[in-house]
């Protein structure tokens, strides 16, 4: 991971701010959330939510992961109308550093780091859950090349993501890096419902585009984590 930078404040004259806090106590991720339900899909925001504790990647449907890092700030709020004293423990969150560790299985694949920009706030003692995609396309187009001569069926790949921002009063600040492990696949996630398979007696599921079998609400990221009718996946509107 790259390293932190003095943090230049201007004041009047430039000077030089404090260093980069690796302060996990104020500064963390807590999990990923799953979403809610679909049709709604509703993004969490409460500590207690169901977090994932690691992902699926069809790469038959897509080449990307979403991610919805529910992230915290535990600095203490130190604004104080009576001094008067403007808050300085906020934190405007700036972006994440991403990096990937390949299945062993898969000698020879190397992915590069990837920074993303993206803007938030988390006031003090507050919490945000920030969605990102943690697998972008940029790497994930790669994926079904990297993982062709793999020596298993389904790698598994380690993404690494650490949210950095800076306070309210200039100190530059990092989360831990938070590991979260995708299984990769090709096709894995597609399923034939009862009625819609053209041929049972061949593994696999051959999808019936004409079935008039009723289809259900697709999940919230079709391709990821959840299963998902082949008729969303392989049938043209």
């Amino acid at each position: 991971m790259k390293s932190c930078l003095a943090l230049v404040l201007a004041s009047g004259l430039l000077a030089l701010g404090a260093g980069c806090q690796d302060d996990w106590q104020g500064f963390f991720v807590r999990d990923n959330k799953r979403l809610g339900e679909p049709p709604g899909c509703e993004i969490p925001t409460e500590a207690s939510a169901t977090g994932l504790l690691a992902g699926v990647l069809d790469l038959n449907v897509r080449t990307s992961y979403a991610g919805y890092l529910f992230v915290e700030n535990g600095l203490i709020a130190r604004a104080d109308p009576g001094l008067p004293r403007a808050e300085s423990n906020g934190i405007f969150v700036q972006g994440a550093r991403l990096s990937y560790e390949p299945d062993p299985a898969c000698a020879g694949t190397a992915l590069p780091d990837v920074e993303v920009r993206f803007s938030n706030y988390i006031a003090p003692q507050g919490s945000a859950t920030i969605g990102i995609y943690l697998i972008p396309d940029s790497i994930g187009s790669r994926l079904p090349t990297a993982i062709a001569d793999c020596a298993v069926e389904r790698p598994q790949i380690t993404v690494t993501a650490q949210i950095f921002g800076v306070t309210q009063a200039g100190t530059e600040m990092e989360t831990q890096e938070f590991a979260f492990p995708i299984t990769l696949c090709r096709g894995c996630l597609a399923y034939c419902p009862t009625g819609v398979d053209l041929d049972t007696t061949t593994p696999g599921c051959q999808c019936n585009c004409n079935s008039d079998v009723d289809q259900d609400d697709p999940p919230c990221n079709p391709g990821q984590d959840d299963l998902v009718d082949c008729r969303y996946v392989y049938c043209a509107d």
